[in-house]
């Protein structure tokens, strides 16, 4: 058995290289050489199988030689972010061609990854297709519990809130917003953190909302991996579209890997279904119910012993599975190899 991954550069960063990583490690139990190449050209027709990491890919390697077997890691479904996300001329042909690139690919697939469950169905039914027993399923991440960041002085006896990423309306910033307006007006000692490379674009909504208690920063990312530590909430706040329902933002990993409480919308299906169990988190119905957020803010404020059990709590019920590279490596090899056998 043989086995090439195809990860193009263009593909490449800190979440991808990881799930990738976790990939090559799952193909490795079978004994075999596996193969990280970067273009089409690098393609060796007698491998027995190709990883790709995205349709369009799975495209390029059928043209290639059309009756390799092919497993595709369908990271986002694009026609839907193409239409929320991209705002050019070709808008409506963009749309089209991944339409097609995913039904080609779905239909030609000898197994598919998925990083929910959600996504699954949103394919099965959006393009009538039967994955039968031949799928897996694991969510977007790259880091492991930081145990050291549970015990950073202050963090949990100072209510600091945290959002990390661009200005982007589909990050919900105006929500965000709001919700933290009330907070700073009800909690003493609120404060906001907000790292972004729109720092700009950033003040104009604090003025906007009239937020006083704020940091606009912004640090690159292996900075900012050691700077959130420092900080107890942090918000991921979404609009309840197909988009982020199939999605497992890297964000909330980042949080809770660094002992940050997250504040979540519940329109996240994954994080409903896999992190129900987690003591300590906010989820909300309804993105700008303030009421809701501030009696459960008002909650972890008044437990004294919460440094002491936030770490196993996230530990247990985030890291042992669902976060967990030994796991994912383990299980997805089991999957392939009932599929290949």
């Amino acid at each position: 058995m043989k086995f090439q991954i195809l990860f193009e550069k263009g593909d490449r960063h800190d979440a991808t290289i990881h799930y990738v990583e976790i990939i090559r490690k799952s193909l490795s139990n079978f004994e075999a050489k596996v193969e990280i190449i970067e273009s089409i050209k690098e393609i060796d027709s007698r491998k027995n199988i190709i990883i790709v990491v995205n349709a369009k890919s799975h495209l390029k390697v059928l043209i290639k030689n059309p009756f390799i077997k092919v497993i595709c890691w369908y990271q986002g479904i694009m026609p839907e972010e193409l239409f929320v996300n991209y705002h050019h001329k070709d808008k409506v042909f963009k749309i089209a061609l991944w339409t097609i690139f995913e039904f080609i690919s779905l239909r030609c697939n000898f197994f598919s990854i998925f990083v929910s469950n959600k996504m699954k169905t949103h394919y099965e039914k959006k393009y009538k297709v039967d994955f039968k027993n031949k799928f897996y399923i694991m969510p977007c991440f790259n880091l492991d519990v930081n145990k050291e960041a549970f015990t950073q002085p202050s963090k949990y006896s100072t209510p600091t809130f945290l959002y990390a990423g661009t200005m982007s309306d589909w990050q919900c910033i105006d929500q965000m917003l709001i919700l933290y307006s009330e907070i700073e007006l009800k909690i003493k000692n609120a404060k906001l953190y907000l790292f972004t490379p729109d720092q700009d674009k950033a003040k104009e909504y604090v003025n906007k909302y009239k937020i006083e208690n704020v940091v606009i920063d912004y640090k690159p990312y292996k900075e900012l991996s050691q700077e959130i530590k420092k900080y107890k909430y942090g918000f991921i706040i979404r609009e309840d579209i197909e988009m982020n329902r199939v999605a497992t933002p890297t964000k909330m990993n980042s949080y809770l890997a660094n002992g940050i409480i997250p504040i979540f919308s519940n329109c996240i299906n994954s994080f409903q279904e896999n992190l129900s169990n987690l003591e300590f988190k906010i989820v909300l119905k309804n993105n700008l119910d303030s009421e809701y957020l501030l009696q459960q803010l008002n909650s972890f404020e008044s437990n004294n012993l919460l440094e002491n059990s936030i770490y196993d709590d996230f530990l247990a019920n985030a890291f042992t599975t669902y976060y967990n590279d030994e796991f994912h490596i383990k299980e997805l090899f089991y999957k392939l190899n009932e599929t290949i056998y």
